[in-house]
This record gives structure tokens, C-alpha cells and sequence, in this order.
């Protein structure tokens, strides 16, 4: 399995991880959440990703976020761009203002499901503790989130943006 993980606050990445072997190009691009081209946004998985986001935050105390549509099609935008383009964070570093900070799990292949992309993602994020980009995003000062996640083959890119 290949992953990376990279986490961008006020337009610096941070950090990115990432194991196993380069990804190859996208194919036959679809999206969830994803800008005019691509298939309707789901649901539940905008819902999961918010909720799994709001149950990490509650373990530390802290307020819940509060899903945003501004936010969301601007993370749509982004999962798809940069899912397409294999660049993490591009779409938020070439369109800055929108968002105090984003965490992105790009291009996750051969996994059962969205939801299952997200758990293991924001578990990888979480676990990066005090310190940790990814961590500080999700627990950090903010009030309202957006989710957007993109398909592209076997792939799956999930942006999460954060004000």
C-alpha cells in the first residue's frame, strides 16, 4: 500500500509523509464532491468525514467543527486538482484565502471504501500527536470545516480545509 500525507497551515506545508512505490497517472476521473465534470458529491461520506473530525477534537476538549459549503467546494476543487495533477496542497497554495489550513490524504489506492481512506488517514494524522501538523489542524482554533474527496481509478484524494 502507498500513501502520503502532507499538511499545509497559513499556505506552508509542514509536513508530508510517504511510503511504497510513486503512483502511476490517474484514470478515467470521476469525483465525490468534486467541481462541474465529475460525478455528484456524497452524502454521507462529506457527513463521515466531519463527523470522524469532530470525534477526534471531542477527545481533547475541543469544540466541534461546523461543516461549511464554502469550504467544501473549495476542498472539492482542490481533492480534485490536486488528485489529478498528483500535487498536494496546490490547489491551496495557488488559491490562498479561502482557508486557514488544510489536511490532505492524496491518492490512496486499493482500499475498500472512502470511509475506510478516511479512517485510516485522519488515525495517521491523529496519531502524529502534539506537534504534528496534521494533529494541530485537526484540534487547532478553528470553527468550520469543508471535505472534498475525488476518484480517480483506483485512487482516492481527500482534502479537509479548515477556518
Amino acid at each position: 500500500m502507498r500513501y502520503l500525507i502532507a499538511v499545509t497551515f497559513a499556505g506552508f506545508t509542514l509536513a508530508t509523509v510517504a511510503c511504497g512505490s510513486s503512483p502511476t497517472a490517474p484514470e478515467n476521473a470521476g469525483g465525490i464532491g468534486a467541481p462541474t465534470g465529475a460525478s455528484s458529491s456524497s452524502e454521507a461520506d462529506l457527513t463521515f468525514c466531519v463527523t470522524a473530525a469532530n470525534q477526534y477534537r471531542a477527545s481533547v476538549g475541543q469544540a466541534p467543527l461546523t461543516r461549511s459549503s464554502t469550504l467544501e467546494a473549495y476542498a472539492a476543487t482542490g481533492a480534485h486538482d490536486d488528485g489529478l495533477a498528483h500535487t498536494g496542497h496546490g490547489h491551496f497554495h495557488a488559491s490562498p484565502g479561502v482557508a486557514r489550513a488544510e489536511n490532505e490524504i492524496p491518492w490512496w489506492a486499493h482500499l475498500a471504501s472512502v470511509h475506510e481512506v478516511m479512517q485510516q488517514g485522519l488515525a495517521q494524522m491523529w496519531a502524529e500527536g502534539p506537534g504534528g501538523g496534521h494533529y494541530e489542524n485537526l484540534r487547532g482554533p478553528y470553527t468550520e470545516v469543508g471535505c472534498g474527496v475525488f476518484r480517480s481509478g483506483s485512487e482516492i484524494t481527500v482534502v479537509q480545509d479548515f477556518r
